[in-house]
């Protein structure tokens, strides 16, 4: 008796050789929290767009003490200053937050993926000093304690740091802190 075993691509079901298939990457969902990978043919993606830059940004109404965030090309992030020149606009506001002595976001293209500027060295994410900031990293479970435990005091820090605070109804933070 034989076992012949048939490889079917996730998206059309055609059958194909092995080395036919490549792999379709998913590493940002809003449905899923987790990449998830997909065999395909490559006819059936195609030609991909050119890579763009993009701009992710968060807009904060008044009263609120969480934003939205939204990823934006430059192009779409451009338009938002109408006729002024955004990169002169962001100038100015990084100047005049230098001037002023408060802390500005760091940048996450910053550090050991070559972008500009120095890097922080390794940070320890587990610690009160850093638990609750935005990283890339996966999330331990010594930062989601320190979180759950020092709630109130992480998020000082962080709005005081100017970064986004950690909203214990939002269902995405809920999951990543076990709030």
């Amino acid at each position: 008796m034989a076992v012949k075993v048939v490889r079917v691509s996730d998206l059309s079901d055609a059958q194909a050789d092995e080395s036919q298939f490549g792999k379709l990457i998913v590493h940002q969902h809003p449905d899923f929290a987790q990449t998830i990978t997909l065999d395909v043919l490559p006819d059936e993606i195609g030609e991909l767009p050119e890579s763009e830059t993009y701009v992710e940004i968060e807009f904060v109404q008044p009263g609120d003490r969480a934003g939205q965030r939204a990823t934006l090309t430059v192009d779409q992030f451009n338009k938002l200053g109408g006729s002024k020149d955004m990169k002169a606009i962001l100038t100015r506001a990084l100047e005049a937050t230098r001037q002023t002595g408060a802390q500005e976001a760091p940048s996450p293209r910053r550090g050991r993926r070559g972008g500009a500027g120095p890097s922080r060295g390794k940070v320890n994410y587990a610690s009160l000093e850093h638990a609750g900031e935005p990283h890339r990293g996966r999330i331990t479970d010594a930062e989601k304690e320190l979180v759950r435990g020092n709630l109130d005091k992480i998020n000082k820090r962080l709005r005081d740091s100017g970064l986004r605070e950690i909203d214990r109804n939002d269902p995405t933070m809920k999951e990543r802190y076990g709030l």
